[in-house]
């Protein structure tokens, strides 16, 4: 019976570095070894599982069924190997992928290109995914149960836990159909009487649109929800009904009308992370991104060299 007294965790290391770089050549080089020594610890590690864990031909080695299954549980115990040392030591060790949470909110837009942009200032270290979140209280248990590595919400954390900064803003504004724009004397009076839209899963923003209208005396005396944007736009065109939506001042809404009222309605958004993980390089890379604020940072973003060069790809594969 194998025990983890009896694996050696050199050897399934260096099957992890074959498997992610799909080349012996490839990590012996990373591992600073010669490939016949790694050749030699693969199939010993083999051996001591009694399982083939790759199939070996004249054009290299691929992961067999058993050997693709025991890369995915690698994965996890090396990258949360990373982290570890990162906690422990001064050294930005990186080395694992990166969990980031979105809250179902309308500024995709602005959380997007924050989370591209840290993908470009964390791709040394990793790769980048992004996971959607309902709404804010689930974003939050998922940071504090480590399912996500930070978050980006439209709603400041209440735990001491955790710490934060606002990453940017964005104006809601309003809008229907422009055949009906122009039917009404007073905007006031179209929020008021016409079938007012709503997401039924955004509920903190509904919430601060509602107290918004709510200091410009509107009281809506019909709302409508949809779990789906286009239906909402849908009726919006067809003069159905009223919505909200993030102003963007490049995009262009052929068929509506968009407005806002006296005073426009800003709702600022944050990054979240654990206070516990500021010392690993994942959120050191996040504070240097907001630091160094989004508008100014410059055009190395478009520079598709970066990624041919932190994935290390052979001259022998590219144009």
């Amino acid at each position: 019976m194998n025990r983890l007294k009896d694996i050696n965790w050199n050897h399934l290391y260096g099957f992890h570095e074959v498997a992610k770089a799909q080349s012996l050549k490839q990590a012996a080089i990373s591992l600073k070894l010669a490939p016949s020594t790694l050749s030699e610890q693969l199939k010993k590690l083999e051996a001591r599982f009694a399982k083939k864990l790759f199939n070996r031909s004249s054009k290299g080695l691929t992961l067999t069924t058993e050997g693709q299954a025991l890369f995915e549980h690698s994965k996890i115990i090396f990258e949360e190997g990373s982290r570890v040392l990162e906690k422990f030591s001064d050294d930005d060790i990186g080395g694992y992928s990166v969990n980031i949470g979105i809250e179902e909110t309308i500024s995709y837009d602005l959380s997007i290109e924050l989370a591209s942009q840290y993908w470009d200032n964390y791709a040394p270290f990793g790769t980048v995914n992004t996971l959607r979140q309902a709404e804010h209280d689930v974003l939050i248990d998922n940071l504090l149960q480590d399912n996500i590595d930070w978050g980006i919400s439209h709603r400041k954390p209440k735990r001491k836990s955790l710490n934060y900064a606002e990453v940017g803003s964005f104006e809601v504004v309003f809008c229907c159909s422009t055949k009906l724009y122009k039917k009404f004397k007073n905007k006031k009076d179209l929020l008021i009487n016409i079938p007012f839209a709503e997401s039924s899963w955004d509920k903190s923003l509904n919430k601060a649109i509602y107290q918004h209208l709510r200091k410009n005396d509107i009281i809506p005396k019909e709302r409508i929800y949809s779990d789906h944007p286009d239906f909402i736009k849908n009726l919006c065109l067809r003069g159905r009904c009223a919505m909200f939506l993030a102003k963007n001042p490049l995009k262009k809404y052929p068929g509506l009308k968009t407005f806002d009222l006296d005073i426009p309605l800003t709702i600022s958004l944050y990054a979240i992370w654990k206070k516990r993980d500021e010392n690993l390089i994942s959120i050191k890379k996040l504070q240097e991104l907001i630091q160094s604020k989004l508008s100014q940072l410059p055009e190395r973003y478009e520079d598709v060299e970066l990624q041919i060069e932190i994935s290390n790809i052979d001259d022998d594969l590219l144009t």
